[in-house]
């Protein structure tokens, strides 16, 4: 019997989580509720989860590995809200009647990006697995460029050291193979996040008992592109521009749905 690779899971990963949280809210009166609130957070560790698609750089260097978390995410802040016009009562004039019965739903959310890693795809580390290296960072300019990662260059992989620390040396390997690329972990951010989400309803009284509500929901209004992924992939040994940072996928476009409710 022959292995390809072995993965070892172990339980000795470390994380940090520090956050403070704040909120407004007020409550229903006057036709008006309001409840506002924002998280400031950092999460650092040095091995998010066992579902994590990346393996460490490097196992016998696993400090390396320390950085923001794949799910830290700095600042959110959420902010909904109910206005409710006065329903029209007998003897008011018309618009009064047209205006009455109103209720408009507001929803904003607006958080930061993602921390995510860029990899080379290529087993410069020569340990059978292409999905957990890294490059290196390039100086002065040099080495291969993103368009969606502006003042960043990278270089193959720089850091050729033994299981000891020393410099790497092995009769007929020669680097950038067997070696380890000196850019961090979840060195870059996503994109931040907004969404608009509006409810706009109205209550027609139909009878003494019969209420008929007239429902409209829109999702993502200003249609804004919202990042969900991105391409992680930047090889220097491939050429001298590549795609790291490149949107991959996004979340919803702006959506509407219409209900009707009745009750009686």
């Amino acid at each position: 019997m022959a292995f390809n690779s072995v993965d070892a899971q172990l339980s000795d990963g470390n994380s940090m989580y520090n956050g403070l949280t704040a909120s407004v809210q007020k409550r229903f009166s006057n036709a008006f509720e309001l409840l506002s609130s924002y998280t400031w957070s950092h999460t650092i560790d040095d091995s998010t989860d066992l579902q994590s698609p990346l393996e460490p750089q490097d196992s016998r260097f696993p400090f390396l590995e320390r950085s923001n978390s794949d799910f830290d995410q700095r600042h959110r802040w959420v902010t909904s809200a109910v206005f409710q016009s006065p329903a029209a009562k007998s003897g008011d004039g018309p618009w009064k009647h047209f205006i009455g019965d109103f209720t408009l739903s507001p929803i904003i959310e607006v958080s930061s990006g993602r921390p995510y890693t860029i990899i080379t795809g290529t087993d410069y580390r020569l340990d059978l697995g292409a999905s957990n290296g890294r490059p290196s960072v390039g100086t002065s300019g040099a080495g291969t460029a993103s368009p969606f990662i502006p003042g960043k260059t990278f270089v193959v992989p720089t850091n050729c050291l033994t299981d000891g620390g020393q410099a790497f040396s092995v009769p007929g390997i020669t680097p950038p193979f067997g070696c380890d690329g000196n850019l961090g972990r979840n060195a870059f951010v996503t994109p931040g996040f907004f969404q608009f989400d509006l409810r706009l309803s109205r209550r027609f009284n139909l009878g003494e008992h019969l209420k008929v509500d007239v429902i409209a929901d829109g999702f993502n209004l200003t249609n804004r592109l919202n990042v969900a992924a991105v391409n992680q992939l930047c090889d220097p040994g491939a050429g001298s521009t590549c795609s790291a940072g490149q949107p991959t996928a996004s979340y919803d476009a702006r959506q509407f749905q219409f209900a009707l409710k009745m009750s009686w």
